[in-house]
């Protein structure tokens, strides 16, 4: 009776000290859906045709996709007024097909507008 408890306690052991550990394997393929994300983001941006009075303009955009895979604009992050209507006009609602990204889920990327 001894051996058997001792065999459930180290199979008990053991089965908690694995899964969680083969559970963590997600990240690699959330940072490859985020990248596949922000280069169909900037595919959407295009090409833009502002007169820049700076030759680099910085912004952050907060994003998040709904059920029907529509991107929604939660935020921008930006000193210039400009940015953030044109970003939001080229990206709301705008449909996109990545996989591996969580509906619901803001994700931040960052974005760099130079003079063309």
């Amino acid at each position: 009776m001894k051996n058997l408890k001792v065999a459930i306690a180290v199979l008990a052991i053991s089965i908690a000290s694995v899964l969680p550990a083969s559970a963590n394997n997600t990240e690699p393929t959330t940072k490859a859906a985020k990248k596949v994300l922000r280069t169909e983001i900037v595919n959407l941006l295009g090409q833009h045709n502002y007169d820049l009075k700076e030759t680099t303009l910085k912004a952050e955009v907060s994003i998040m996709l709904n059920n029907q895979n529509e991107l929604v604009v939660v935020g921008i992050t930006s000193n210039h007024q400009e940015v953030a209507s044109y970003v939001k006009l080229k990206l709301n609602y705008k449909k996109v097909d990545v996989k591996g990204i969580k509906k619901g889920t803001v994700y931040r990327i960052p974005l760099t507008m130079t003079q063309s």
